[in-house]
């Protein structure tokens, strides 16, 4: 599986598993862009032979999950079907795509969704709602819940500290926000980008041209421990961008504690908005550098135990549970 999401890597010991985890090998048919289609896999088909319980298909758009789709039907196993886009972030509303999309999912037996604004996409191409299963996206929230305990080193450091975790493309609005910055920013004030992508050289001639060069820091992709310590060094995360299908970096920071600015065209938005220290903004600078200032005036301190940490792996996986339990009794 190629690596369309920096910042994910951490180690994991599988030893004592009570699973067999097998990797396939499906060939990548297009690597270009945010996405990776893969080709159909001969061993995945054959798996599917052997009639498991049920089979859950984490995407749509790769003709392997298509094929996997087609031949689990064909041998009258169920199929749980993953949905994650928003009506934002859908791409074609016409033509051929929509026809193949809305065929995949109307021979899932349910579809597994990542929160409100999904599941509303989900009603919208045809899936009638009781037919959806309602799943909250998450991360290792306890990995970050850590930075709460790390943040008294930092304590006592003047001014505001804003934090973008995430890549540095277009759609991301990393400029929308260097702008909001520059217009919300007091004395002290610091935003931290985490990342990296083909707009920095942009970013940082934006920062110069601003007179932000001492306020922005760049501090490159960052993995593990070192990505925990910079939610720890922060009060408030930005996610600025103009169209995600989620936005697992606003369950990071709240996690860590800090408070969060997201844009409305974040599909964690509806999930999140009614949580503690979260800012629903819209994308445009003026409106970001306005949730910027509020985010400092309604800062108090780490916001601990965040319900936000509620929402684990362990809680998505049941949902997953569940879903075979139903298909498959």
């Amino acid at each position: 599986m190629a690596e369309t999401e920096p910042n994910r890597n951490w180690t994991i010991d599988l030893t004592d598993a009570s699973y067999e985890l097998l990797f396939l090998g499906a060939k990548p048919i297009n690597t270009s862009g945010e996405s990776v289609i893969y080709a159909p896999s001969l061993q995945l088909l054959r798996m599917i032979n052997e009639r498991p319980r049920a089979i859950v298909i984490d995407g749509w758009e790769s003709p392997a999950y298509m094929a996997a789709r087609w031949w689990a039907r064909r041998r009258r196993i169920p199929v749980i079907a993953s949905y994650r886009s928003t009506l934002i972030t859908r791409r074609y509303s016409t033509g051929p795509v929509p026809i193949a999309r809305r065929w995949f999912f109307e021979g899932a037996d349910l579809v597994l969704t990542a929160g409100r604004a999904s599941t509303e996409a989900a009603q919208n191409i045809g899936v009638p709602r009781a037919r959806v299963i309602e799943g909250f996206n998450t991360v290792d929230v306890a990995r970050f819940a850590e930075a709460t305990s790390m943040r008294p080193t930092w304590r006592g450091r003047p001014g505001h500290h804003y934090l973008y975790v995430g890549q540095f493309i277009p759609r991301k609005n990393v400029d929308g926000l260097v702008r909001a910055f520059g217009a919300a920013r007091q004395p002290h004030d610091t935003l931290t980008l985490v990342g990296e992508g083909p707009e920095e050289g942009q970013l940082r001639n934006l920062a110069s041209d601003l007179s932000l060069e001492t306020a922005i820091t760049f501090a490159g992709s960052l993995n593990g421990d070192d990505l925990v310590m910079a939610y720890a060094s922060a009060n408030t995360l930005v996610l600025p961008s103009k169209e995600e299908v989620w936005g697992l970096v606003v369950n990071e920071g709240l996690a860590a504690g800090l408070q969060v600015v997201v844009s409305n065209a974040c599909g964690v938005a509806p999930s999140v908005q009614s949580m503690p220290g979260v800012i629903i903004s819209e994308p445009a600078s003026s409106q970001l550098a306005a949730a910027l200032r509020q985010s400092k005036n309604n800062w108090t301190g780490p916001l601990l135990n965040h319900p936000i940490t509620r929402h684990t792996p362990e809680e998505l996986a049941s949902v997953v549970l569940k879903a075979v339990g139903q298909v498959a009794p």
